[in-house]
């Protein structure tokens, strides 16, 4: 048994029976299946809008999809990167004197409404990035997030890149 395995046994499954047991702290009723398809398909679009706004616009243009709130953050790898909006500006700002053109595709992109107005977004993603200097390099990983409906329209909330971890042979 791994590590991972026994911590989730040992730790999880306890928590787990007490929540059977004292009925789930969060119920929320399911959406109807026609409002969840439109949050699914405008949330999508907004996701897929991002790769022009970044061809055209380069890293600055991240600014414009970002919740403003003190409820945004982003993690790379495990780790937090920005804790707030405020950090991730100044980094997008910074990034966009280095940096001179962006391509994103997303691969496989699942969106899963959690209610009026908020939905996880998962996709894998291929990214190239181009410096002021004409040197390429490529990325690639998974994206996991969230995203939150505003009167301006859908912003990520949250959102945590990986790339897949060498192996150790």
């Amino acid at each position: 048994m791994t590590f991972v395995a026994l911590r989730l046994w040992l730790f999880g499954f306890p928590l787990a029976m007490v929540g059977v047991a004292c009925g789930s702290p969060v119920s929320r009723p399911p959406l109807e299946a026609d409002r969840s398809e439109a949050i699914r398909d405008s949330v999508k679009q907004f996701f897929e809008s991002i790769p022009a706004t970044l061809a055209e616009d380069g890293p600055i243009a991240w600014l414009r999809h970002f919740e403003e709130g003190p409820e945004f953050f982003m993690a790379s790898d495990g780790e937090l990167a920005f804790p707030s909006s405020d950090s991730a500006k100044a980094f997008v700002r910074l990034l966009s004197q280095r940096i001179s053109a962006i391509q994103l595709r997303w691969v496989d992109m699942r969106v899963v409404p959690l209610g009026p107005g908020i939905a996880v977004v998962g996709a894998a993603y291929r990214e190239t990035i181009t410096d002021t200097a004409g040197a390429e390099v490529d990325f690639g990983g998974f994206m996991t997030g969230v995203s939150r409906h505003h009167q301006e329209g859908w912003r990520i909330q949250n959102l945590h890149w990986s790339s897949p971890v060498p192996s150790r042979e």
